[in-house]
Formats: C-alpha cells, structure tokens, sequence
C-alpha cells in the first residue's frame, strides 16, 4: 500500500438536479450535477431539504470513497447516499461477525460485498473487487459515516442516534 495516501478517503456529494437524465454527461462532469456535504454543508442541507418537499428521498447523489486512492464507487453508480452509508456500516458489521456480508444498493439489483479471503478482505461493489487490509479500512469507513450522521443531524435535523449507537457496536467487534 501507499503510505503517503490516507487509508480511506471519502466525499458525500448530493444530486443539484432533481435526477440524472443524461449519465454520460454526468459521468463526465460530475461536478456540474453535485454538491459536496464536507465542502459545502449548508449549501447541501439546502439541496437535501428542498428535494424532501418534492421526492421521499432528499439524499441522492454519489459516495466517493477511496481506498488509498483506488475508488470504490464509480460515478455512474449514484444512489440515496443515506442508504448507502447505512449499508456500508451494515457491511462492515456483517464483516467482523462471519466473515462475509453482502447488500444491494438501495432500490437497485447492484449489489456490494465484503469478504474475509485470508488476512484480506475482498471488497466488491458490481464486478469492482478492492483488495483492503480491514484493520485500517473499516475504521476508515466507520469515521466517514460518522461524520455523515453528525452532519445529517446537525445540518438537515434528522435523529440518527440509531445509526451512531450501530456504528459503535461495529467499533466494538474490531
């Protein structure tokens, strides 16, 4: 691994547009159709709260998430970033309890794995497989989503004391 490279990088990103009708231009331009939860967290609480008046969803958009800079997620694989930062705890826990976790984004047939081949783990969102060392990623993961409920509650006012008392009983199995 890449030690001048933090182990995990992450970015929330909220969708501007109310949907993506063009994926290749979004692919392209991403940064035309998003807007970043840690760079602009007011801005994004505008954007995630606007689209609740219209959509039972105000968190679409894309999770950028690095591991010692190899994405994870690619662009065209854009969902509700809540449910996927749910999911991703979820994967972690099923992780550390046997070994293998599997889940579905939100609504959709892609599905993301984990799994324990060895002393690695095989991290796979569609046919993407990232090999990961799990003591440096899951704390990684684990700190991301926390700072994505943390923003959630303080900027959108929403309780997310369940998935913060989740994300510790996921600390606790490490």
């Amino acid at each position: 691994m890449n030690d001048t490279l933090p182990a995990v990088e992450s970015e929330t990103l909220l969708l501007l547009p109310h949907t993506v009708t063009d994926l290749d231009d979004f692919v392209a331009r991403p940064e035309h159709y998003l807007v970043s939860v840690e760079a602009e967290p007011a801005r994004a609480a505008e954007v995630w709260l606007d689209r609740l008046k219209r959509n039972p969803y105000g968190s679409d958009g894309l999770l950028r998430l690095a591991y010692f800079g190899r994405d994870i997620f690619t662009a065209d694989q854009w969902d509700d970033v809540d449910g996927l930062w749910h999911e991703l705890v979820g994967l972690c826990q099923g992780f550390l309890a046997d070994g293998h976790a599997e889940m579905s984004f939100p609504g959709q047939p892609l599905v993301m794995s984990f799994e324990r081949k060895g002393n690695v783990g095989i991290f796979r969102v569609g046919a993407n497989r990232v090999p990961v060392d799990p003591s440096d990623f899951i704390p990684g993961v684990l700190d991301s989503a926390e700072r994505f409920f943390d923003w959630v509650e303080d900027h959108v006012g929403r309780n997310c004391s369940d998935m913060k008392q989740q994300i510790r009983v996921v600390r606790s199995l490490l």
